[in-house]
């Protein structure tokens, strides 16, 4: 293969940007709240359990 010169390569011709119509819509999220409403009884009661167990070892720890 015969090497070219930077002179001698042809450019690209640069591409434009696609005139699309712009289509403005609003994309809402998908709502996960009552797929995992189960996950957050589960994370309320293990902050629950877990503050009780923590007040109950603070305390013993003043007692014993």
């Amino acid at each position: 293969m015969a090497s070219q010169s930077r002179g001698s390569r042809r450019r690209q011709p640069l591409r434009s940007p696609q005139s699309r119509p712009a289509v403005t819509r609003a994309i809402e999220p998908p709502d996960h709240s009552r797929d995992y409403a189960y996950v957050q009884q589960d994370l309320i009661r293990i902050a629950i359990i877990g503050g009780i167990l923590l007040a109950i070892m603070v305390g013993a720890s003043f007692v014993l």
